[in-house]
């Protein structure tokens, strides 16, 4: 999950960057398993390129009914646990961080995501010299629903424990293109494939919370203009002072072929 950061500067004879949160939180319940992955990082500084894992945490969910623990996997800064009870719809989840005597605690709701089948697949397929040309705008505005997207070609998986990798996802946002004075030039990825080639398509449900969360940090990040405002802190689910988001999602997956893809 991404975190958008604000440094605080000193006097101009003593530089020191400043960071406004303890540690980043990123992670959530899926109903894609039933393991589930957390992870705790403090936030990279000025003169420091990456994040550090936050081992000797205490880390937990309460699925409505229990708390279930997750232990560190290798000092690496990541948490995991079984949830068995992970289609919980419309409940909340709680993650509970304890770490240097500080609590830190965020809730989001289950949603179920609409069967791919039963809804549009943000995708326009061409014909192209005897194969097809996916092209998936990384942004759909206006939605009735909002969804998070993520199509892979054949071969290439999703899972939750790959925090440090980059996943070209999508995003179908219920609020409109956030300045239509000066419309967004829109961000696409294009995919040219073979007539009997695969994709895999992945489908995200976002709470309210969730969603107006990922609009606003997009408008830190994606859709900041040359006469945008200094980017602003974007703040999260999580209480007291740490970063991120605490998610609860269901998640459907279909292999598809590019030729039905095509008629859908």
């Amino acid at each position: 999950m991404a975190a958008v950061f604000l440094f605080l500067g000193c006097k101009k004879d003593e530089p020191v960057a400043k960071i406004p949160y303890d540690l980043t939180i990123e992670g959530g319940i899926s109903t894609y398993t039933t393991w589930q992955f957390i992870r705790l990082t403090k936030p990279a500084t000025l003169d420091q390129d990456n994040v550090t894992p936050v081992s000797n945490a205490t880390v937990s969910i309460n699925d409505g009914q229990n708390d279930i623990p997750f232990k560190e996997i290798s000092s690496t800064g990541i948490y995991s646990g079984e949830v068995v009870q992970n289609k919980n719809f419309f409940k909340g989840y709680t993650l509970t961080v304890i770490y240097n005597n500080k609590k830190y605690m965020a809730t989001d709701t289950l949603q179920p995501v609409l069967p791919i089948d039963a809804s549009y697949v943000p995708a326009v397929v061409t014909s192209r010299n005897g194969g097809y040309r996916l092209t998936i705008p990384k942004h759909t505005f206006s939605t009735s629903i909002a969804q998070k997207w993520l199509i892979l070609v054949q071969g290439k998986t999703w899972t939750e424990n790959k925090f440090d990798e980059s996943f070209p996802f999508s995003y179908s946002h219920v609020f409109g293109t956030p300045n239509a004075l000066h419309p967004l030039t829109q961000e696409a990825r294009v995919l040219d494939l073979g007539i009997n080639d695969r994709v895999n398509i992945y489908k995200f449900s976002l709470s309210e919370a969730y969603s107006t969360y990922l609009y606003n940090l997009f408008q830190e990040t994606d859709w900041k203009g040359l006469l945008s405002s200094v980017p602003g802190n974007v703040k999260g689910n999580i209480s007291g002072n740490a970063s991120g988001f605490f998610y609860a999602t269901d998640v459907e997956m279909q292999q598809r072929t590019l030729k039905t893809l095509a008629g859908n």
